[in-house]
């Protein structure tokens, strides 16, 4: 059954105009999916809509949507809406939509722009709040003003870009849905302030809209601002994004940031996003507030397993509450260290996860020191290929890391000619050495064996680029102690939480380095190595157990009958 669009008809049917108007498109919506088949091409006015929808449904339910109050109505356009989700995200579902206009509940006026916010609008022009919607879309501007008309409240409609500008009248606040990583189709129409900001009056750089928003949010000389954006845009570095964080911070207007997992605004988008709280042009915070809205305290899973927000909770009325001391999902973070973090604002580089307060409590109870001073770290290289190379090496990866901790020969065979073989060498593993997955899979740790081959020439092993490779320092922590730490579930779930990245998870080497490395008593580093060689005659106990099932089984019919001809 085709899932009738409302605003693609509204050019349609001007025919008719006000409530009944206004009723008859959401009513003929409703219908149209019961009785319009995928082959049908839209009918071409009110009578033609009756005639394809059963014209007597089609005033039936009508008159059953004007009968409702202009609450109940908005429920029922939220359900209809629900049911025709677009790829677009065009209509926030009823809960978080509410959220966002408790944001602003305290304004007289407040300007809604990009189309995801039209559900918000609405809702604040039905409190009697004095409401501009900006969006790009005719269709979508026209579906708003019929809404307005069958809620029977008052909204300013504007059809423009909301970056523009081009309506001037100042408002107590702001509503932004900017669409997530869209290019402008044309960046001359902004105002010079907005690219200032990003540095970008010359139009060379990438930009995004969702950038821009915020660029459009700092140029702004008053009222607070509700932005979303993608997360990635917090901790990116590359284009103007880095700019555009260094500018919202040195604004000092940013009051908090809700970290929102992918689902919980958008549905059908399951990208994790983040919402910014502005407050007015001059007011100072010199704190962050930032709040994990995946924690219990705040969000449920539906049967899907998509992110829900908890009935009864109210995002705003954090911001005026105190933290607590539970830093797992608020916290007020300074400038300064924001700062020393070089402007990235996700927020698990904040609050502490369950397995990094665990870790943090230990390290106190410890004597420790940075990674970088307890071995050498070596990042390897690209080395290339040569297909007719005279040598031979074998490049690790994280999946060679076998159950018991030892890095097993490596699958990955690589030929190099003589001149690559230098930087071969230069990141060749030896026994010993502890190889840490910082790119991709983060956390994966493995010991290199004692009978790894070291040879110069041929058949040595190395490491591919998703590992670091840890070489403890002589006179320190011995290589089975580091890989013991390094293990460790809960270093794993801590070392995770340094990694940043939109589409590969990597670790930057300055985080890496800084990682602290607890300094165990001689009895403790004893017993550890003690423990490991305990579990590695285990392990090769175990694999001799499955060598003998193998070869019960592949003895046994149909096996020892059915097998392939050797040519």
């Amino acid at each position: 059954m085709a899932k009738f669009n409302p605003w693609l008809f509204l050019s349609t049917m001007r025919e008719v105009s006000g409530l009944q108007h206004a009723a008859h498109i959401l009513a003929f919506s409703g219908a149209s999916r019961l009785n319009l088949e995928n082959s049908m091409s839209p009918p071409i006015g009110l009578e033609a809509a009756s005639e394809h929808a059963g014209g007597k449904a089609l005033d039936e339910a009508t008159q059953a949507l004007l009968d409702l109050s202009p609450k109940e109505r908005l429920t029922a356009i939220d359900e209809l809406m629900a049911s025709s989700h677009g790829r677009h995200e065009l209509w926030l579902p009823k809960t978080p939509a509410k959220r966002f206009a408790e944001f602003v509940d305290s304004a007289s006026s407040v300007r809604c722009s990009f189309e995801a916010s039209l559900h918000t609008a609405l809702l604040l022009a039905m409190r009697g709040k004095a409401v501009l919607f900006v969006a790009q879309n005719k269709d979508i501007c026209d579906f708003a003003q019929s809404l307005a008309v069958l809620l029977e409240c008052e909204l300013q409609v504007q059809n423009a870009d909301p970056l523009a500008r081009t309506n001037t009248t100042a408002f107590d606040a702001e509503v932004a849905f900017p669409p997530f990583g869209t290019r402008p189709a044309n960046t001359s129409q902004f105002p010079r302030r907005t690219l200032a900001v990003l540095d970008a009056e010359e139009g060379k750089k990438r930009l995004t809209e969702d950038a821009l928003a915020l660029a459009d949010a700092l140029a702004q000389t008053s009222g607070h601002t509700i932005l979303c954006v993608p997360d990635g845009l917090m901790f990116r570095g590359v284009g103007v994004e880095p700019l555009a964080r260094e500018a919202l911070v040195a604004s000092g207007r940013l009051k908090g940031i809700l970290a929102v997992p992918g689902g919980m605004i958008f549905p059908n988008t399951m990208i994790n996003t983040d919402v910014l709280v502005l407050g007015p042009s001059g007011k100072d915070y010199p704190e962050v507030r930032m709040l994990d809205l995946s924690h219990p305290q705040f969000s449920g899973r539906t049967l899907r397993g998509r992110p829900e927000i908890l009935p009864g909770t109210n995002w705003a009325s954090f911001f005026e509450e105190s933290t607590s001391i539970d830093e797992t999902f608020a916290k007020d973070v300074s400038l300064r260290e924001i700062k020393e973090k070089d402007f990235i604002l996700s927020i698990n580089r904040y609050l502490l996860p369950p397995a990094a307060a665990a870790l943090d409590s230990f390290l106190e109870r410890s004597s420790t020191i940075e990674l970088e001073d307890a071995v050498e770290l070596i990042r390897p290289l690209s080395l290339g290929k040569a297909d007719d190379g005279e040598f031979t090496i074998f490049e690790a990866s994280p999946a060679d890391v076998g159950d018991s901790g030892l890095l097993m020969k490596p699958n990955k065979i690589s030929t190099l000619e003589r001149a690559q073989m230098r930087k071969a060498r230069n990141q060749r593993l030896l026994p010993g050495d502890v190889v840490l997955s910082v790119k991709g899979t983060i956390g994966t740790a493995g010991l290199v064996p004692a009978d790894a081959p070291t040879g110069d020439e041929d058949g040595f092993w190395t490491a591919g680029q998703s590992f670091m490779i840890l070489r403890p320092k002589r006179g320190g922590i011995s290589g089975v102690v580091l890989y013991e730490y390094l293990a460790n579930p809960t270093v794993v779930e801590a070392l995770r939480t340094l990694a940043g990245g939109a589409a590969i998870q990597s670790i930057a080497i300055k985080d890496l380095k800084a990682f602290r490395v607890p300094i165990p008593s001689d009895d403790d580093a004893e017993r550890a190595e003690h423990t490991f060689l305990l579990r590695q005659e285990r392990h090769a106990q175990i694999e001799a157990i499955m060598a003998e099932i193998e070869a019960e089984r592949t003895n046994s019919w149909p096996s020892r009958k059915l097998h392939l001809e050797e040519s």
